[in-house]
């Protein structure tokens, strides 16, 4: 499973200090999500579950032992009997018997393929629940930057309905003084409608995305820590695709859970196929008998000990085993075609979360430089404007483009940041240390 680190102590005392609750950053929130995200807790529990296949199998191949006691209270009447050696009349005597059984697995082939096999799910199911705290540090990542870009939305979308509303307002007022034509006071009466339309779609997406981290953390978090301004834009290293898919190919957590699982569908054709074969048992029986009485009209005391060879030779079963042995083939096809898929869709994602590391960084740099370019575009504007030679429509255009740059510059930064994450999973090598390093990002 995926290793902890010393750091998630100190982040789990900032969780219960009483400054917790003024702003949580992405590793609190993750302890969150850890103690309640359901699809987490229920990934630990088919884990933990799973661990009893090992013992349930080993079972198999370990003696049995059984003790049964019987008491027993007879009523006997020989109503005629011509056997002088038998009692006549009428009886009544206590049995008492005590019998234990002990049977021990000699040769069965069955039992010990079905262990290999538990091992083996065993295994898989690790590898399962380590791919699910994987899963759950990208999970947490993508809902936490998700509000930030919703709140950054919603932020950008009321302050330029501000402006709006402001150059709205002045064009009223030039338009009564004949300054501006009616032309211009409808359109930017229509932007500030539209921009208004926006602001409410901008607040419920936020809260629609507040609500998506609230299903993972089971709490409502109004404050979260921001992503700084300034983020390393250091490209992957190596910078080689294939040797990351490689990476992916030989470590990627899902994939070491689907070859687990094409193993267990082969030993499963084994375990099945071993139905054909004879069992062989030792069995040590002892049983004591004390009887009140009998036909004969005397007790007796009796201690029977055996000792048992007993070989069972399957020779036919109606076909059972054969049609559970083909049951069996078609799994392991179909596993091993479950593989092939997660493969190719492993190396996709890989690829993918690649050029979004490279790529992303040269967007972020691109996008920057957009908002110091949109920045100067509207203060020219606004001041040919004041000039007369820009219109106010002019106006509403650069401040529109301002604000939506530092929209895509910021959604750029938490593309970045996540795609860096999923490259990191696709490889198999994520861990909570990664999620502490973004974090420290944070401010």
């Amino acid at each position: 499973m995926m290793r902890r680190i010393p750091i998630c102590c100190v982040i789990l005392c900032a969780l219960l200090a009483p400054g917790f609750a003024v702003a949580e950053d992405l590793a609190q929130v993750f302890l969150l999500a850890r103690e309640n995200d359901p699809k987490y807790r229920g990934a630990r529990f088919d884990f933990e579950a799973a661990t009893y296949a090992e013992p349930q199998a080993r079972a198999a191949l370990l003696p049995t032992a059984s003790f049964e006691a019987i008491q027993q209270r007879t009523r006997q009447n020989i109503l005629d009997s011509r056997n002088p050696v038998f009692a006549s009349g009428s009886s009544v005597f206590p049995t008492e018997a005590r019998t234990l059984n002990v049977t021990l697995p000699v040769y069965k082939l069955s039992a010990w393929r079905g262990y290999w096999q538990a091992q083996t799910k065993v295994q898989q199911a690790a590898a399962t629940f380590s791919a699910a705290e994987q899963d759950l540090i990208v999970r947490v990542s993508t809902a936490y930057f998700g509000v930030l870009a919703a709140r950054d939305v919603r932020e950008f979308a009321e302050s330029e309905f501000k402006a709006i509303a402001q150059q709205l307002e002045l064009v009223q007022q030039r338009f009564k003084s004949g300054l501006v034509a009616i032309v211009e006071l409808h359109d930017t009466r229509a932007r500030h409608a539209t921009k208004e339309a926006e602001v409410v779609a901008a607040r419920n997406d936020l809260d629609d995305k507040a609500q998506a981290l609230r299903e993972l953390t089971g709490r409502v978090l109004p404050n979260l820590k921001p992503l700084r301004d300034r983020i390393p834009l250091d490209n992957p290293a190596p910078l080689d695709m294939d040797v990351w898919v490689e990476t992916a190919h030989k470590q990627n957590l899902l994939l070491e859970a689907r070859r687990r699982a094409v193993e267990v569908a082969q030993q499963e054709i084994g375990r099945q196929r071993a139905g054909h074969l004879p069992v062989l048992d030792l069995v040590l029986s002892n049983n004591r008998r004390d009887t009140g009485g009998s036909l004969f009209g005397g007790g007796s005391n009796v201690e029977t000990s055996d000792l048992i060879f007993r070989l069972n030779v399957p020779i036919y079963s109606g076909g059972l085993t054969s049609a559970l042995t083909g049951e069996a083939v078609k799994r392991f096809h179909s596993a091993l075609e479950d593989k092939e898929r997660d493969l190719r869709q492993v190396e996709r994602q890989t690829r993918a979360a690649f050029q979004g590391v490279t790529g992303g960084a040269v967007r972020v740099r691109a996008l920057a430089q957009g908002v110091v370019s949109a920045e100067s575009a509207r203060e020219l504007k606004v001041q040919g404007y004041r000039a007369g030679l820009h219109t106010i429509l002019q106006m509403l255009d650069a401040e529109r483009d301002l604000y939506a740059a530092k929209r895509d510059a910021a959604r750029a930064r938490y593309d970045l940041v996540l795609n860096r994450l999923r490259l990191l999973q696709a490889s198999g090598a994520l861990s909570e240390s990664d999620l502490i390093a973004v974090n420290a990002l944070l401010h």
